[in-house]
C-alpha cells in the first residue's frame, strides 16, 4: 500500500513530517536525523531554547511522560551542536508543583548532569494571552509522548502546549480544542518558533493518560506543524482524523489543511505508514466530572479552587493512585524496560 492509498501526499509540500524507527540502542543516532532535517536547523544553537516536556504524573509510569531515556538522548543531542542556553519547562497541575514531579520522575538529577536547569513555569509573568513572556521572540522544542486521553482522544504535540497555560486550565476543558488553536495561534503572534519531536518509543493506551497502558512502539515523530504531527499521529494509533475533537475542529477552521503533508518515513518506512491500534475508553468518572462542571446549575460550585473543586482533585487523585498500585506490577514489566 502507497502514501496515497493511505491519504498522503508525497510531493511537496511546505513543510514534512518525519517518521523514524528506533531501538534502545539506536535512540541516540535516530534523535539525531530528526534534529538533521531542514526544518530543526531553522532553530540557532545560539539563541535561548525552550524545552516544553510532557510532564502530568509524579510516577514513573512508562508512556505518561516524556521519558528520561528520550529527554537524556534528545539533550545529548543538542549539546553536539552548539545549543547552549537550554531550559526545560512546564507548568504546575493543581495538587502537584512541577519541580516536585520532575524530582519524582528523575528528570532533576539527569538536567544537573547535562547542566541543564529546569524552569516551573507557573510564577512566571504571563501576557494578556496567558503565555510565559519568555516564550516570546524565543526557539520552543515541545516534546510530547503518544497517548490516549479521556477528553481530547489523542495527546500529542498539540495537547502538550497545554501546559503552557496557568494551572487553573482544566476550566478550559469545556472547549478544550479551541482552546489549543488558540495556543498555537498566539505562539506565531508572539513570535516563538517551534519544533515538535513526539517520544514514540512507549506509548499509552486506555482512557486517561494517568491509568493507561504502556504500549512499545519504536518509533519517533518530528516537525514544525504540531497539528500535522498530531494527524500522523492519530492514523498511527488507529483513529480517524473525524474521531479526534481537535483534528476535526481544525479541517472544520481551515487550521488543517484538507490534504495532509508529505511523510517522510526514510529507509524506515518506505511505502505506507505503520499502524499500532491504540485501545480507547472514555472514563465515566471524567467525564461525568466535566458534566457536572459544564452544567449550569453544578458548574459554580465546581468553579476552579472552590471546595468542592478540591475535593474532586483529590478525590481523583486518590483513585489514580489506586490504579496505579494496581497495574504497577504489570506497568514495570514490560519489554519496554529494555530502554532503561
Amino acid at each position: 500500500m502507497d502514501r496515497e492509498s493511505e491519504g498522503y501526499d508525497t510531493g511537496m509540500r511546505e513543510t514534512t513530517v518525519y517518521l523514524y524507527k528506533t531501538s534502545p540502542e539506536t535512540l541516540f543516532r535516530d534523535l539525531g536525523k530528526a534534529l538533521d532535517t531542514p526544518e530543526f536547523r531553522k532553530l540557532r544553537p545560539e539563541n535561548e531554547t525552550s524545552i516544553k516536556i510532557n510532564a502530568n504524573y509524579d510516577r514513573n509510569w512508562p508512556g505518561c511522560n516524556t521519558s528520561i531515556w528520550f529527554l537524556d538522548a534528545l539533550l545529548g543531542n543538542l549539546r553536539e551542536r552548539g545549543f547552549e542556553n537550554l531550559r526545560v519547562i512546564e507548568g504546575d497541575l493543581k495538587l502537584q508543583p512541577a519541580v516536585g514531579t520532575v524530582a519524582a520522575l528523575g528528570i532533576t538529577k539527569l538536567l544537573d548532569r547535562h547542566n541543564v536547569p529546569f524552569i516551573p513555569i507557573e510564577e512566571l509573568p504571563r501576557d494578556d494571552c496567558e503565555l510565559p513572556l519568555i516564550l516570546h521572540d524565543s526557539q520552543l522544542i515541545n516534546t510530547s509522548v503518544l497517548h490516549t486521553h479521556t477528553f481530547a482522544v489523542i495527546s500529542c504535540a498539540t495537547k502538550n502546549l497545554f501546559g503552557l497555560l496557568p494551572v487553573y486550565r482544566e476550566k478550559y476543558h469545556n472547549e478544550l480544542s479551541l482552546k489549543l488553536l488558540e495556543i498555537l495561534d498566539n505562539l506565531r503572534r508572539v513570535n516563538c518558533r517551534m519544533f515538535a519531536i513526539i517520544d514514540g518509543t512507549v506509548g499509552l493506551e486506555g482512557g486517561s493518560m494517568r491509568m493507561g497502558d504502556p504500549k512499545r512502539l519504536d518509533m519517533i515523530l518530528a516537525g514544525d506543524d504540531a497539528l500535522e504531527l498530531d494527524r500522523v499521529a492519530s492514523k498511527i494509533m488507529g483513529f480517524p482524523v473525524a474521531y479526534v475533537p481537535l483534528l476535526r475542529l481544525a479541517l472544520a477552521t481551515g487550521a488543517l489543511d484538507p490534504a495532509p503533508v508529505r511523510v517522510d518515513g526514510g529507509g524506515d518506512f518506505p511505502d505506507c505508514l505503520p499502524v499500532h491500534p491504540f485501545a480507547y475508553s472514555e472514563s465515566r468518572i471524567a467525564g461525568f466530572d466535566l458534566w457536572l462542571r459544564r452544567n449550569r446549575l453544578t458548574g459554580r460550585f465546581l468553579r476552579y479552587n472552590s471546595p468542592l473543586d478540591r475535593l474532586a482533585q483529590h478525590a481523583r487523585r486518590f483513585y489514580t493512585a489506586r490504579v496505579y498500585n494496581k497495574k504497577k506490577e504489570r506497568v514495570m514489566s514490560g519489554d519496554w524496560t529494555e530502554y532503561r
